[in-house]
């Protein structure tokens, strides 16, 4: 049995590897004609670390299309899902997700399919689902039940409906060749049979080929632009003896979507608004350097993570100031406990001419690389993607696309690294083991991202957080 090392500071010894999370796709129901009701139950997921968390349920396919009355409903844990509404020769495709406590990820479907006629074509058995281990590509789908009813003879159509383009090959009932499948998808197939005289029915199968871990699983992404949020307005003065932490929520105003701490009485502003604005700090006119930290209530994952796992937070940031000579300064970036530690992330200098957007560490002695620069006006104001690894080294790469409006590919844009061995912020190297603080439980040292000032008065001068997420790729630091 393979074994998966556990560093000292988690409690040393050796562990099996965990048993990837798996949830089998219900088989295909068909009833009778005249059947309005029909209920899928989902199976139990095996593998992965409990607790499980489970989407609802969504139609991914409707024979009748728009006309369809369907109502779904869904009843326990991982539950059953009842679908009314159901009308002859219908066939509906829905679809759920289970989610373990790491953050892995697994989509299946069910499907329901009512006879046309009362003198209709009923489907035999479906295929059993299958999930398939990451990187494959080809399939065999079938064998198929012979169909009852309506007026022979048959004809057999096999169509993939999950419009990921795969080829077919095959015949009648099956067995039937599926190339072109990819990593961390589930096809539907529907195999449609016509008798001599139009009558039809229809069966569901699916194929779901796990993810590799050979690429970027996204555990969260959160955006702070959208009008999912209770609106939010806190001021406070340096009256302020402690620090303080803020929980915003969903529009619903129970849902937690991100978590704020402040670890400093420093004056400041903080609004969100569903007006697109973003998560907004505001300094004003003052000489204090406000910094707020922000968790996104779906980064539980990160906590005491797998050091050997490669993690990336990528945000879409932007910012606004008045031109003027004062050098003041806005740094967004990723940190433990304030935005020293080891504070990896973006700085904007605003210089007498012009305004520069950088990528600073403090993990380096404050190092800074220069990445692009704005031209004077009567405000200076930038947009711009950041993304930042977290590894198993004293090591950091950091992308960056200036004017970046949403999430890009992961690793992509301006490449800066950022390594203790040299001091350097280019060159590739080091090899020492990152503090354990980045996987902190307490909210107060965990990993957050910081939107931070620094400098002299300004009024009017804004950080903005837009878009947020957290991404994993397993075992990506070895």
């Amino acid at each position: 049995m393979p074994i998966t090392p556990v560093f000292p500071e988690n409690g040393g010894g050796s562990t099996p590897a965990a048993i990837t999370l798996s949830w089998v796709a219900p088989s295909a129901t068909a009833v009778t004609a005249g059947t309005t009701s029909a209920a899928i139950t989902w199976n139990t997921p095996t593998g992965g670390t409990a607790p499980y968390t489970y989407t609802v349920a969504g139609v991914v396919y409707d024979s009748t299309g728009a006309s369809t009355t369907a109502v779904l409903s869904t009843v326990g844990t991982p539950g059953t899902t009842t679908i009314t509404g159901l009308v002859n020769g219908q066939t509906v495709v829905v679809e759920r997700s289970v989610t373990d406590s790491t953050g892995t990820n697994v989509i299946v479907q069910g499907a329901v399919t009512v006879a046309a006629t009362a003198a209709g074509v009923t489907p035999g058995a479906a295929p059993s689902a299958q999930t398939l281990a990451a990187d494959s590509t080809s399939a065999t789908v079938g064998t198929w039940g012979a169909p009852s009813g309506g007026t022979g003879p048959y004809t057999y159509t096999l169509t993939e409906i999950s419009g990921a383009g795969t080829t077919l090959s095959g015949s009648g009932l099956g067995p039937w060749t599926v190339a072109g499948l990819t990593n961390g998808f589930t096809f539907v197939f529907l195999l449609t049979i016509t008798d001599s005289l139009g009558a039809k029915g229809y069966s569901v199968t699916t194929v779901s080929v796990a993810a590799s871990a050979s690429e970027w699983i996204v555990v969260d992404a959160v955006d702070f632009t959208d009008s999912n949020w209770t609106a939010l307005s806190s001021t406070s003065t340096t009256t302020s003896t402690s620090a303080f932490q803020l929980t915003l929520y969903a529009a619903d105003g129970v849902t937690p979507r991100a978590y704020i701490y402040n670890n400093s009485p420093d004056a400041r502003t903080l609004s969100i608004s569903p007006s697109a604005a973003g998560l907004t700090l505001v300094n004003g006119a003052t000489t204090v350097q406000p910094n707020i930290g922000v968790w996104p209530a779906g980064w539980d994952p990160l906590r005491n993570a797998n050091r050997r796992d490669l993690w990336m937070v990528e945000a879409i940031v932007a910012g606004k100031e008045p031109s003027g000579t004062s050098a003041f300064v806005h740094i967004f970036d990723l940190s433990r406990d304030a935005y020293t530690t080891p504070g990896t992330g973006l700085r904007n200098i605003n210089t007498s001419s012009s305004s520069m957007i950088r990528v600073v560490s403090y993990l380096v002695s404050l190092a800074e690389q220069a990445i692009q620069t704005i031209a004077p006006g009567t405000f200076r104001e930038y947009t711009a993607g950041v993304q930042v690894t977290i590894n198993d080294q004293r090591q950091h790469d950091v992308f960056v696309r200036p004017g970046a409006t949403d999430f890009g590919t992961p690793m992509t844009g301006q490449r800066v690294r950022v390594q203790v061995a040299s001091g350097a912020m280019t060159a590739p190297g080091g090899n020492y083991p990152v503090s354990a603080n980045w996987f902190d439980g307490n909210i107060q040292f965990r990993s957050k991202f910081w939107m931070y000032h620094d400098g002299s008065s300004t009024t009017n001068s804004e950080i903005r957080l837009l878009k947020l997420r957290l991404l994993r790729k397993p075992n990506g630091s070895t």
